[in-house]
């Protein structure tokens, strides 16, 4: 087993792209597991690095994980909920079930999951607004898959990460901020709501630290913001860094309860309020690892922004 090798679940997710930048940054080799190996998505992954080896393969196929998992020490696991299931937070609990399964009989010592910041509420699996709705699967199903990690015999660390920058980077800008080409950006935020942003990449930076410094991060629960900043602030920002006369609607109690009943990204928009309150950037920077500022993060994506 190579002393420095890590299984990537979701590789070309978001996330996944950020945790092998940073790994192979530290000098690790990487399993990057993907659905397809011959998309676009999962060939650019090779290109990162000669460390990348690609895997093909899905979370219900235990043997694909296994033959992605041989010789490696680490794993990163990520879900998304599969809400064409007739039962998603099941089959998000069986996927995490048969991941740790394999991954405990192909030796490896730890593994970092990353849920979500607003689990750092012990009571949110109980609260009607998360767990009657179209939601469900994206909280109750990480809560579910936090307690399987943790009760698995293998290291682990939880990632808390608040919300995606990416979030308004083409193409997801349509799914959480519609509009754009018409000029008017409609959210359910807040204006005064405070946004825990974090940049992915960011995560892939904790991911890399909690793999190099074990000791430090085992069986930790970590937050991950890369800065606090008010939604006003947010859009401020992402205007100006546009050069697009854009402007922002707030979608009205009445409008909100219309779009929240089929839309689950409008319906979690509406209940980020409050999470900041659950950390603080303090404790975030307490773990040593470098965060990326919004305004940073948009000049790093000025091409996709010119895009809009």
């Amino acid at each position: 087993m190579s002393s420095k090798t890590a299984l990537i679940i979701r590789a070309t997710g978001t996330q996944g792209k950020g945790t092998i930048k940073s790994l192979l940054a530290t000098g690790w080799k990487v399993h990057a597991f993907v659905n397809d190996a011959s998309t676009d998505r999962a060939q650019a992954l090779k290109k990162l690095g000669d460390g990348v080896s690609l895997y093909q393969g899905t979370l219900e196929d235990g043997s694909s994980i296994e033959a992605a998992a041989k010789g490696c020490r680490a794993a990163f696991f990520t879900q998304m909920p599969d809400f064409t299931q007739a039962d998603p937070v099941a089959h998000e609990v069986q996927q995490a079930r048969t991941f740790v399964e394999v991954a405990k009989s192909a030796g490896i010592k730890h593994v970092v999951f990353s849920t979500q910041l607003g689990l750092f509420d012990p009571e949110i699996h109980l609260k009607k607004e998360w767990t009657e709705t179209i939601l469900r699967p994206a909280i109750i199903g990480k809560y579910e898959v936090e307690k399987i990690i943790r009760d698995s015999g293998i290291g682990w660390t939880i990632l808390r990460p608040g919300w995606f920058m990416t979030n308004l980077l083409p193409p997801s800008l349509d799914f959480f901020a519609p509009g754009s080409k018409e000029g008017k950006l409609t959210v359910s935020y807040r204006p005064e709501g405070v946004l825990g942003a974090v940049d992915p990449d960011d995560i892939g930076e904790f991911v890399a630290a909690a793999f190099n410094l074990p000791e430090k991060f085992l069986g930790k629960h970590v937050p991950v913001a890369s800065e606090y900043l008010t939604t006003t602030e947010v859009f401020d920002q992402f205007i100006q860094a546009t050069g697009k006369p854009l402007r922002v609607h707030y979608r009205s109690k009445e409008e909100n309860e219309i779009e929240t009943a089929r839309n689950p990204f409008i319906l979690g928009q509406t209940l980020t309020h409050g999470l900041e309150k659950l950390t603080t950037m303090e404790e975030i920077r307490s773990w040593g690892v470098p965060l990326t500022p919004f305004s940073e993060f948009l000049k790093k994506h000025k091409e996709e922004l010119a895009t809009i």
